[in-house]
C-alpha cells in the first residue's frame, strides 16, 4: 500500500481510490483519442459506422410552421435545425456599425444555440463567439443568393438548433435556403453546407465527410464548406496541426462536393423552388414613383395628407428618394 501511494504521488487528504480514479480518467482518454484515431486511419471505420464519404440519414420539412412567414425542418443525422424566415418592412432593417462603417442591412440571420440540444442543462445567458461565427458564416453563405435590386423586404431569418451532434451551422444554412424559399423569397438555387474533418498521422490521412461532434474533438480539422450546385458560396477552417498538404486540400473540396450535391439533391425534393408569391399573411409591399414636385402634395401641411391616407387604409407609407444615373 506504502509503494501505491508513493507512486500516484497520493496528495494529502486524498484517498487512494479517488487518485486512481483520477489517473484512469486521463489514460482512458488518452486510450481512446489513439484507438478512435487508428481505427479510421487503418480500418477506415468511424465512429457510428459510416465510410469516411457517407452523410448522415436526411429528412427535411418545410412550411411547417402557421406563423412565420417561411419555416423549415432539417435533420442531418443527430443535428436538427428549426429555421423560420420573417418579412419585414425597409423599417425593420438593422443597424451595422463597425470602426470603419455604419450602414443598415435588409437581411441578418440569428443562429441559437441552447444547452438542450447538447443534453445540457444551464443559464441561458447572451450570444458567445461561438453564436456570432456560426451565425456569421451561414448568413455569409446564404446572403449571396438574396435577390439584389429593388427587392422590398428586410428579411430575418432564426435558427434554432434543437439537437446537435456536430454540423449545426451547416444544419442553419440548409434549413435557411428551404425556409427562404417557402417565404417565397426569390433566391435562384438551394445553398447546403457540410464539414469536413481530418486524422492524420505522419504521411498518413484520412478526411472525413459530415463529421460527428467527437470527430470534431478527436481529429485535426474542422473545415466547413457551403455552395450551389454550381460553385462554393463560404469556407471556415479551424485546424490543430501546423499545416494542410495541397493533396489533404484537394480531397477535402473534392469530398465536399459530392457531399454537397448530395443534401442539395434531397433539397431539391423537398422545395423545388421558391413560392411564386408570399404567404397570404406576409405583409404586401406596393412601390409608387411619384415626381419630386408632387412629393410635398403627398405629405401635405405638417403631414396632414399621408397621415390621413395612412389611417384610412391600415397602411404604413415610408418615402425614400430614388437616385439615377
Amino acid at each position: 500500500m506504502e509503494h501505491l501511494k508513493a507512486e500516484y504521488k497520493v496528495a494529502e487528504g486524498e484517498s487512494l481510490a479517488d487518485n486512481i480514479k483520477k489517473w484512469a480518467k486521463i489514460y482512458y482518454s488518452d486510450l481512446q483519442y489513439y484507438v478512435v484515431r487508428d481505427m479510421m486511419l487503418n480500418d477506415k471505420v468511424r465512429l457510428d459506422g459510416r465510410k469516411l464519404e457517407e452523410v448522415r440519414s436526411l429528412n427535411m420539412e418545410v412550411d411547417i410552421l402557421p406563423s412565420p412567414h417561411g419555416a423549415a425542418l432539417f435533420t442531418r443525422g443527430e443535428t436538427q435545425s428549426l429555421t423560420t424566415v420573417t418579412l419585414g418592412t425597409a423599417l425593420d432593417s438593422t443597424l451595422l456599425e463597425s470602426a470603419a462603417v455604419s450602414d443598415y442591412s435588409k437581411f441578418y440571420l440569428h443562429y441559437n444555440f441552447p444547452p438542450f440540444s447538447t443534453g445540457e442543462v444551464k443559464m441561458m445567458r447572451g450570444v458567445g463567439r461561438r453564436e456570432v461565427g456560426h451565425g456569421n458564416l451561414a448568413m455569409r453563405s446564404l446572403k449571396q443568393m438574396m435577390p439584389g435590386g429593388d427587392f422590398p423586404y428586410t428579411v430575418r431569418i432564426v435558427s434554432d438548433i434543437l439537437e446537435s451532434n456536430g454540423s449545426s451551422s451547416m444544419a442553419t444554412v440548409c434549413a435557411g435556403s428551404l425556409a427562404l424559399m417557402d417565404a417565397g423569397v426569390a433566391i435562384p438555387k438551394h445553398v447546403s453546407g457540410v464539414a469536413m474533418g481530418l486524422i492524420s498521422k505522419g504521411d498518413q490521412f484520412a478526411v472525413l465527410t459530415d463529421i460527428l461532434g467527437d470527430e470534431d474533438h478527436l481529429g485535426d480539422m474542422d473545415f466547413k464548406v457551403t455552395g450551389t450546385r454550381d460553385g462554393i458560396c463560404g469556407v471556415q477552417m479551424d485546424i490543430k496541426v501546423d499545416g494542410l498538404s495541397m493533396d489533404v486540400m484537394r480531397k477535402a473540396l473534392s469530398q465536399a462536393k459530392d457531399a454537397r450535391l448530395h443534401i442539395l439533391d434531397a433539397m431539391y425534393v423537398a422545395m423545388p423552388e421558391a413560392r411564386s408569391d408570399v404567404k397570404p399573411h406576409a405583409p404586401r409591399m406596393v412601390k409608387l414613383f411619384i415626381d419630386k414636385e408632387f412629393i410635398g402634395a403627398v405629405i401635405g401641411p405638417g403631414g396632414k395628407v399621408i397621415q390621413e391616407i395612412q389611417r384610412e387604409t391600415g397602411t404604413t407609407i415610408n418615402l425614400e428618394e430614388k437616385k439615377y444615373g
